[in-house]
């Protein structure tokens, strides 16, 4: 297994030398924005409760490599990253056992389509797609890839023609399984699940945008 995710991240390395060389070889636009944000990071309804990650604040960066100025089509490349607590809510008391701490973290690319208002604000909308890596900060749990899937929008204001301010609304949709159990008892606590669908999540974050190329 992390031979197989070191490859993929090889081969993602690889993917952002080329674009960045190309971006650069044809003096297109690269936009680097890291960000911070806050984030709703949604539960899973359980048969004996909910699983609760809760809300906390997020940060991570987009690159935007210019594909088509005149269209405005971007490719983006997305990292970003929670750390939070899961909580197990039991039915029918609503008692609240914290299960474990842990990160969420997503790996995407995509496409970002850009449209200018005037000289220094634009609109635009983002949809990016690739891995979500779930990792409990508890050595009696290993980490969880998933496949998730962004969509979102915002608006860029640019105070020069190389730094400017990104602000964004953004749904995210890790696919994991949303049925199953948990167990709390003197050995500690153990889940199980069963069934696929889709998390819920969404956050807002606002970003300085470092604008490089003609």
């Amino acid at each position: 297994m992390k031979n197989y995710f070191s490859k993929k991240l090889s081969l993602a390395v690889f993917m952002i030398l080329t674009l960045i060389s190309t971006s650069t070889l044809y003096s297109q636009r690269v936009e680097f924005t890291p960000y911070l944000g806050y984030m709703f990071a949604g539960k899973m309804t359980l048969y004996e409760g909910d699983l609760n990650i809760r809300n906390n604040p997020n940060y991570g960066i987009t690159i935007d490599f210019e594909v088509d100025r005149r269209a405005g089509i971007f490719v983006e490349l997305l990292y970003d990253r929670l750390d939070t607590h899961v909580d197990f809510i039991a039915y029918p008391t609503n008692v609240t056992t914290t299960v474990f701490d842990m990160s969420e973290e997503y790996y995407h690319v995509g496409g970002l389509y850009n449209t200018e208002i005037n000289e220094k604000v634009s609109s635009f909308g983002v949809f990016t797609l690739g891995a979500t890596r779930l990792h409990p900060k508890d050595s009696n749990y290993g980490d969880d890839w998933k496949f998730s899937l962004t969509l979102g929008g915002g608006v860029k204001y640019f105070v020069s023609k190389t730094i400017g301010i990104r602000l964004q609304g953004r749904l995210k949709m890790p696919f994991l399984f949303s049925s199953g159990a948990v167990w709390v008892g003197p050995g500690g606590t153990t889940y199980t699940y069963g069934g696929g669908s889709a998390l819920l999540q969404a956050d807002l974050t606002a970003g300085i945008i470092i604008r490089t190329g003609e």
